[in-house]
């Protein structure tokens, strides 16, 4: 199992051009890819989104792109004669000068240099493919690696809650049928005491008839037996390969209901303090699962 979470950078150099891509990942539904990279590597931006898919399912994924061409190539020089001609020309009109011949290429470059560009010849794209798909593969089995390392440390604490919501459910049910005597007797007590006080004639099989029906509300046997084998299969999944954070998330809910029925039945203060724990507990797994892949 993996985490969300995680960061990876990679460095190639070839032929001159040095590419670096740092990727980081957060949690999230869904996997959402931004890519930030310079223009003249538009034409792989696609290539660099199927390869994150391949190694990712989830998570808010951002990946930063730069691109430093160390090589000596050629460049290709552009002269924009209007701009240079309006240079000479104000010089002359402000009075440095008497004609525009006279005006010294020192002079209109003081002024500005956008008249003259130079644009290096384009790189090949299949070049520029192949650095980048090593360089973001290389970055994503960093992050991969990272997001595994994480996986197992997360694995290790849900493992840790679940043994602990293991022995207070073993707890819980333990005295759950003290609990319902407990509670048959109040009622059974109160009864009794109400039905003399307003002399009423009391048929004793009746009275423990409808005890018996409300005490079995409280029973939560059932409950338990549930919630055990949700904790069986949440084992279970967190063994698993490959994404499994949907699942063990709908496992979670399904705890929570269990847990919250407990409450509902549970009548001795005990019980209600252990089924208070679990919640607790359910909770910092909740929010963990919300990290995993």
């Amino acid at each position: 199992m993996k985490s969300m979470t995680g960061f990876g950078r990679s460095t190639q150099l070839v032929d001159g051009l040095q590419c670096t891509i740092e990727i980081k990942s957060v949690n999230a539904r869904f996997l959402d890819i931004t890519i930030r990279n310079p223009k003249q590597l538009n034409c792989v931006e696609h290539i660099m989104r199927s390869r994150i898919q391949q190694y990712l399912q989830r998570g808010k994924v951002d990946v930063f792109v730069t691109l430093d061409d160390y090589s000596e190539r050629e460049k290709e020089f552009t002269i924009n004669r209007v701009l240079k001609e309006q240079i000479q020309h104000i010089l002359v009109n402000e009075g440095f000068y008497h004609t525009e011949s006279q005006v010294p290429l020192e002079s209109v470059m003081a002024i500005s240099s956008d008249w003259i560009q130079g644009k290096e010849a384009d790189v090949d794209e299949a070049v520029l493919t192949s650095l980048v798909v090593t360089t973001i593969d290389e970055a994503l089995e960093s992050l991969v690696s990272m997001r595994t390392h994480e996986g197992l440390h997360l694995q290790g604490d849900l493992l840790n809650r679940l043994s602990q919501m293991e022995d207070i459910v073993q707890y819980i049910d333990e005295h759950k049928l003290v609990a319902v005597e407990n509670y048959k007797l109040y009622i059974e007590n109160k009864l009794v005491d109400i039905l003399a006080a307003h002399t009423v004639s009391i048929n004793e099989d009746r009275v423990l008839q409808e005890v018996a029906l409300l005490a079995d509300k409280t029973d939560i046997t059932e409950e338990i037996v549930r919630f055990r084998s949700h904790v069986v299969q949440l084992k279970n999944t967190l063994m698993k390969e490959g994404p499994i954070g949907r699942k063990l998330d709908f496992i979670i809910q399904e705890m929570n209901r269990e847990v919250n029925t407990m409450g509902s039945k549970a009548v001795d203060i005990a019980l209600t303090d252990r089924v208070v724990q679990l919640k607790c507990e359910l909770e910092k797994i909740r929010e963990q699962v919300q990290n995993i892949e």
